[in-house]
């Protein structure tokens, strides 16, 4: 796999120097609050081992990468293109960074690079995602990304001790280009 280059960050491949960096976020409940299941529960330095090597592996399905400081080369967060269906050309996407990445334009440019990969080499026609209605700041990423609400799913999640709606948004091929970097 090529690394992709923006202005300000990398989409390169896993290393496993980055497992402290994973391990800064993992068991962080604020970063962790809107992500799956498996993320919601602490995890030990032992079970993100075996996640990063996993990954290292290509035991993990989709496509994964870590978004890296341009300069450095160090793990910011990481995004994924996951359920790859080459038949109906469609994959779901989902990012997490670091708290200290957070804010800084980091998850939008690594996006738009996943994105334009998704689109013009893996030639898919549409990705989307389920994100939580309460989740503002991530619902304004997409947005300024493209993607557009399609849906709720009505008490699809349940965070914080209660259930919440998630929003379904989709970008296809066609709506992508503001976005690019």
């Amino acid at each position: 796999m090529g690394r992709m280059i923006g202005k300000t960050v990398v989409l390169r491949e896993y290393r496993r120097e980055d497992l402290s960096a994973i391990r800064s976020w993992i068991n962080d409940g604020e970063t962790t609050r809107y992500l799956g299941g498996s993320f919601r529960r602490p995890q030990s330095w032992e079970q993100t081992e075996t996640m990063l090597e996993r990954r290292l592996n290509g035991d993990v399905g989709g496509e994964g990468f870590v978004i890296a400081d341009r300069e450095s080369m160090a793990y910011l967060g990481q995004c994924d293109l996951m359920m790859i269906d080459n038949v109906a050309r469609r994959a779901e996407i989902a990012v997490v960074l670091v708290p200290e990445a957070r804010g800084r334009g980091a998850a939008f440019e690594g996006l738009s690079l996943l994105l334009s990969y998704a689109f013009d080499t893996l030639n898919l026609n549409r990705v989307w995602l389920r994100c939580a209605a309460e989740n503002t700041p991530a619902i304004s990423l997409y947005e300024r990304l493209g993607f557009r609400r399609e849906g709720i799913l009505r008490e699809d999640l349940f965070i914080d001790g209660h259930a919440q709606d998630a929003i379904v948004m989709g970008l296809l091929r066609s709506e992508f280009s503001g976005g690019r970097v």
